[in-house]
């Protein structure tokens, strides 16, 4: 679902990991389920939710 939103919301940078890629990520941002959706603003955490969202959340979260 990310990269088909990414495709359509062109106005936000979206960013896939992978935590079983890249645990070292997971825990520099504290990850500890999945999914988590982290909203990155100006350098710093500026949201989080956890669990499964439906596409209009997503959007909703990423222009909050």
């Amino acid at each position: 679902m990310v990269s088909k939103i990414a495709g359509e919301d062109t106005t936000v940078d979206y960013y896939y990991v992978d935590v079983d890629q890249s645990p070292e990520l997971a825990m520099k941002f504290g990850v500890q389920s999945i999914p988590t959706m982290i909203l990155i603003k100006d350098g710093k955490e500026a949201g989080r939710k956890i669990g499964a969202a439906r596409e209009a959340d997503v959007l909703k979260f990423a222009h909050s």
